[in-house]
């Protein structure tokens, strides 16, 4: 099973997320599943593949040219690939991947993340997402969602595309278990 984690690149957070990273790049490996991110030797990203590399499991990092050229790929992966453009960076790890977790992070996890939901929603795929939200992290982004479902913008359906969880032993335990259902529409 490849396992696409979606997190954040900065080195300037708290200790706490770099540590539910490594947990979760040793319970890939625990699991012996495979990792695909986003290719980069930073923060979270780096964290979670160190942990599945010493655990002895395959990692591919998948990396747009305008962020390889900056000098931050990591070194020693199973495989780097290197893409044009972000476009294709996301659509190449939506197909390698068999499972989706999103950690802590910014605009592009979010951005990565929500386009995961949307296309699972649009039935383009039935695979596993799950949140790891470390110390109430994505707080404000369940609020945001609860808000736009109670308004009307957003169909209730998509509460199921998902699940929310607070450790990686939750995370590894969800994918194990997971069942594909049929996805409701909203029109």
């Amino acid at each position: 099973m490849n396992v696409a984690v979606f997190c954040a690149s900065s080195e300037r957070v708290e200790q706490k997320y770099f540590e539910a990273a490594k947990q979760l790049g040793e319970g890939i490996a625990a699991c012996s599943w495979d990792l695909v991110y986003g290719g980069t030797n930073c923060g979270l990203m780096r964290c979670v593949a160190e942990a599945a590399l010493q655990g002895g499991r395959e990692v591919r990092g998948v990396i747009p040219r305008c962020i390889a050229e900056r000098g931050v790929t990591m070194p020693g992966l199973t495989e780097l690939i290197v893409t044009e453009s972000m476009k294709e960076r996301k659509q190449l790890m939506r197909d390698m991947a068999d499972a989706f977790v999103v950690l802590p992070g910014g605009w592009g996890t979010l951005e990565e993340v929500t386009e995961v939901i949307t296309l699972k929603k649009l039935g383009e795929h039935r695979k596993p997402i799950v949140f790891v939200d470390t110390d109430g992290f994505y707080e404000f982004l369940w609020k945001f969602t609860e808000s736009a479902i109670n308004k009307g913008f957003i169909s209730d359906v998509y509460h199921g595309l998902y699940e929310v969880v607070d450790s990686v032993d939750k995370v590894l335990n969800y994918i194990r278990c997971y069942k594909a259902n049929i996805i409701d529409s909203k029109y």
